[in-house]
């Protein structure tokens, strides 16, 4: 979902952020449990991408696909997300 379609469609008082875009949140804004959650995600998706550029080099294709979302209960959520992989077929 683009950030533009995130803007209009999420509720609540979360920010969309998108990867090309500075948040939209000033870092004063941020509980000091919020800012170690967001450090979290962002580390394990780093770890995540080195995974997947491992996994593709030695011969897998990976698609992420949402299994689940999750709700807060007050206008945010997060999708929670599975693997589904092909290997290279070897004839």
């Amino acid at each position: 979902m683009s950030y533009e379609a995130m803007s209009h469609t999420h509720s609540g008082h979360c920010v969309a952020v998108d990867a090309d875009r500075k948040p939209a949140i000033a870092d004063k804004d941020l509980t000091p449990e919020l800012r170690d959650a967001l450090k979290a995600v962002a580390h394990t998706v780093h770890r995540l991408n080195a995974a997947l550029r491992h996994a593709v080099e030695a011969g897998a294709t990976v698609e992420l696909r949402r299994r689940a979302r999750v709700h807060s209960g007050d206008g945010c959520w997060a999708d929670q997300m599975a693997p589904l992989v092909l290997p290279k077929r070897t004839n």
